[in-house]
């Protein structure tokens, strides 16, 4: 199946820890860097989302937020340099595990390929850090299984 992005900005809201603005290097242009890798690069916002990216309101609710992140419309978040995005962005899974509260909204998720965690829900994190960050099962599929019935067990739905 191929995925479709549903623009809702889970993929990106925590990644502000990962990518930075160096400087600004022309008229809508910047050096970005990566924390992890120290790797610069050049982007370029998108000449159609010039407007929206003068924009910081997106901080409020989402303070990890990559700075290239802006919300379009309620609902509806886009990246200001689609067309010149990273690597690291243009290979990005979106998640490998969905957690939705009790009125089926996303409340957390696992990056794909990673057993990474990233949510805003306080009582969801200390959940994770209490009963699931210390699992020590290797085999992936049934770490998966475990996560599942633990967050199912606490009244959170999984996809995954």
């Amino acid at each position: 199946m191929v995925f479709r992005c549903q623009q809702c900005g889970e993929c990106c809201s925590s990644m502000g820890h990962v990518i930075c603005i160096k400087e600004q290097t022309g008229p809508f242009e910047y050096r970005l860097g990566f924390s992890i890798t120290g790797e610069e690069r050049q982007v370029r916002i998108d000449p159609d989302k010039r407007d929206l990216f003068s924009s910081q309101d997106i901080l409020e609710n989402r303070p990890m937020a990559c700075p290239f992140l802006r919300e379009r419309t309620p609902g509806t978040v886009i990246c200001t340099v689609h067309q010149t995005r990273p690597d690291l962005c243009r290979q990005y899974g979106c998640f490998r595990i969905l957690v939705c509260g009790r009125r089926g909204e996303r409340v957390g998720r696992v990056m794909d390929n990673t057993r990474y965690f990233t949510t805003m829900d306080h009582e969801l994190r200390a959940l994770w850090d209490k009963e699931i960050a210390p699992i020590s099962i290797a085999d992936e599929m049934c770490w998966e299984e475990e996560v599942a019935r633990i967050l199912s067990a606490a009244g959170y739905r999984v996809l995954r």
